[in-house]
């Protein structure tokens, strides 16, 4: 009786034809689940909207106080999403920052864990709570704070003060960011801050610098002021209305090499 079986060119055109369409697929399945992570960041970020919502209507229409009144947006909103703390961490943002050398922030990175021996020695800021960790940060500009900070903050100088959102009533809110993706818990752009020269990379004085994160592929998810959630692309983010006195105007970010192919505005 004759033994019927594959022959070696047979075994080695399936290789082949396999390795093909493995070729073809793979692809396709990291850009789904690049998609499936950004619609979950954006859905994330909806559900702030209805946090910061809910806050405003039980604090007179008030936005939190900030860094300088001793508590901070993770903190503030806890109360109406306590037992869903991932809700603070975008998919796409898997690395903590204590997994980091040097504990240096990146594209990716998340920040926390808020006393982590390894987080910065143990490190809990004034406005913060153990063990809070998030890849979000606040418009540091969209907060209500007081003019005096409580201890181990700041206080807030008179010429900063014009430039506070302090309610959610505020013209043109679809343009001023509320959060988004961001390597800290938050910072306040200014018209002059300039762009990271190297991808995930933070300059010094740029709080911009902080929320133009390459985290979606040219694009940041970002909560507006109006609880609209949608992607933002890097270079309109000085576009936007970071502050009560913002004049993109006085904009002239110089883009880098790894910004130059993505989209003007």
């Amino acid at each position: 009786m004759t033994r019927k079986g594959f022959t070696l060119l047979e075994l080695l055109v399936v290789i082949a034809i396999t390795a093909i369409l493995l070729g073809i697929l793979i692809p396709s399945l990291r850009m789904a689940r690049q998609q499936t992570r950004t619609v979950v960041c954006r859905t994330n970020l909806r559900q702030f909207g209805i946090l910061y919502q809910m806050y405003a209507d039980d604090n007179k229409q008030s936005l939190p106080a900030g860094w300088n009144g001793g508590s901070m947006w993770m903190v503030d909103l806890l109360g109406y999403y306590e037992g869903a703390e991932d809700v603070r961490l975008c998919p796409s943002a898997t690395i903590f920052l204590h997994t980091v050398p040097d504990n240096t922030p990146s594209t990716f990175t998340a920040w926390g864990k808020y006393g982590d021996p390894d987080y910065f020695d143990g490190w809990i800021p004034p406005w913060g709570q153990k063990d809070q960790y998030g890849s979000y940060g606040v418009n540091g500009w969209a907060h209500n704070p007081p003019d005096e900070g409580v201890a181990g903050t700041y206080n807030i100088t008179s010429d900063k003060r014009p430039l506070y959102w302090r309610t959610i009533w505020a013209k043109g809110a679809g343009q001023v960011p509320l959060m988004g993706d961001c390597m800290w818990d938050g910072s306040e752009p200014r018209e002059s801050d300039a762009p990271p020269p190297n991808p995930g990379e933070q300059v010094a004085g740029s709080g911009m610098s902080d929320f133009c994160i390459d985290r979606h592929q040219g694009w940041v998810n970002m909560l507006l002021l109006d609880f609209s959630s949608r992607k933002v692309g890097l270079k309109e983010l000085w576009k936007l209305t970071w502050h009560a006195k913002w004049n993109s105007t006085l904009a002239n970010p110089q883009w880098p090499e790894w910004m130059r192919e993505y989209r003007e505005y």
